[in-house]
């Protein structure tokens, strides 16, 4: 099963690193990538409801300067119900910490948190938990 991607990181270099580790684990059937939160969430609320794919993984990080994971995460529930349910969203964290871990799981639309970084063995078992 391949899906379409949205991968939200500030560093290229992580973007290049999910970009290859999806590309390389045949689950990704296109992949489209943001630096920042703000890109990211006008392409959620502006692609007309009809052009977004029924499921799309978002692989987000946490740390990201001016608006970070949590700060995508919080604008994401203002979307309407039927926008949201067309993602699935993987946090991408180098941040287990039981504090981080805590507060990513007052969030029922954070999927699966992947510690970074990320693999192709748990990206499959982030999708055969989840999908």
């Amino acid at each position: 099963m391949a899906l379409p991607f949205l991968v939200i990181d500030d560093s290229a270099l992580d973007c290049l690193i999910v970009k290859k580790v999806i590309g390389f684990s045949g689950r990704g059937s296109d992949v489209i990538v943001f630096n920042d939160v703000i890109g990211a969430l006008e392409y959620i609320k502006n692609t007309p409801i009809d052009q977004l794919p029924l499921l799309t993984v978002i692989t987000l990080d946490i740390m990201m300067p001016v608006m970070d994971g949590f700060d995508f995460l919080d604008n994401f529930l203002l979307l309407p119900a039927e926008r949201q349910q067309r993602f699935k969203i993987f946090v991408l964290s180098l941040s287990n910490s039981p504090f981080t871990l805590k507060r990513l799981a007052d969030y029922e639309v954070v999927a699966t948190v992947i510690e970074k970084p990320i693999t192709i063995d748990k990206l499959d078992r982030a999708l055969l938990e989840t999908i």
